[in-house]
């Protein structure tokens, strides 16, 4: 049974996120966790025990409002209820080590940069530091079964086959066209071995590979992903170049100013 963690704080943008991944996976019999993380920014307070109660009631309270939610517009899905004390960084790795969760779902406003993402700047400490497939839902993104997804590459081959198994997944699952883009630079790359390699995590699926030109790698992508009406982007995290390039701060303003499209985010090395 896949195992989906949604992280939500009650926020428009967080439901929005955990309504794509029900639609998305409820007719795989997909079992949803729903996590709040809540933590005290003071310690030496004598009322600091109290005012863990608080939060906690408040928690527990807030996710059985959400699942009420959920379960309204997706009542045969199966989802429970998470509530933990700490930071968001440390309760997502010991829920991924308890548990290990297909995929982590999580909300982003589109109002700005990366420091505007669900539960705030923290988002971005979750796609660096969680080794685990993330799938960030922009607040505007309305499910559609994904036909097309694009999958940005730097036609690095994976170490292993499973870290591909969450877009295998999809694209089984829907029947999607993969499309790998790749932006040149002035590194070079053996194509044809390089695509050998990758197209060998997919058999069986309609793959193609397109090279396109930009010095703005952002602005190239998602051009390509807007004239193809593709769904879905994927990329790989790996931990040199490419991820940064993305994802680097003054770069990833302009991605997420207007997101529209929901982005599957792999890691090379997984927890």
């Amino acid at each position: 049974m896949k195992k989906v963690l949604i992280l939500t704080d009650f926020s428009n943008t967080a439901r929005n996120a955990a309504l794509y991944a029900l639609k998305m996976f409820v007719e795989e019999n997909a079992h949803f966790s729903l996590l709040n993380a809540y933590d005290l920014e003071f310690s030496g307070s004598p009322y600091v025990m109290q005012v863990k109660e608080e939060m906690a009631y408040e928690s527990e309270k807030g996710l059985k409002q959400e699942i009420s939610v959920l379960k309204r517009v997706c009542p045969e899905a199966v989802v429970d209820a998470i509530s933990s004390f700490g930071s968001l960084i440390d309760v997502v790795h010991e829920h991924i080590g308890e548990n290990h969760p297909d995929l982590v779902v999580l909300g982003c406003r589109g109002e700005s940069a990366l420091e505007n993402f669900l539960l705030g700047s923290n988002a971005y400490e979750v796609i660096k530091n969680i080794k685990a497939p993330i799938l960030v839902v922009p607040k505007s993104a309305q499910f559609k079964k994904p036909g097309k997804i694009v999958f940005a590459t730097d036609l690095q081959d994976v170490k292993k086959d499973e870290v591909m198994k969450p877009v295998k997944d999809i694209v089984d699952h829907y029947r999607s066209a993969l499309m790998f883009v790749n932006v040149l630079d002035d590194e070079y790359v053996n194509r044809l071995d390089a695509e050998s390699k990758i197209e060998a995590h997919f058999p069986n699926v309609n793959v193609s590979f397109n090279f396109i030109e930009g010095d703005d790698v952002v602005k190239s992508i998602s051009k390509f992903v807007n004239e193809n009406d593709a769904e879905m982007v994927a990329l790989v995290r790996h931990d040199i170049s490419f991820f940064e390039r993305i994802f680097h701060p003054s770069i990833t303003k302009q991605m997420v100013l207007h997101p529209e499209h929901p982005m599957l985010i792999l890691h090379d090395e997984m927890e």
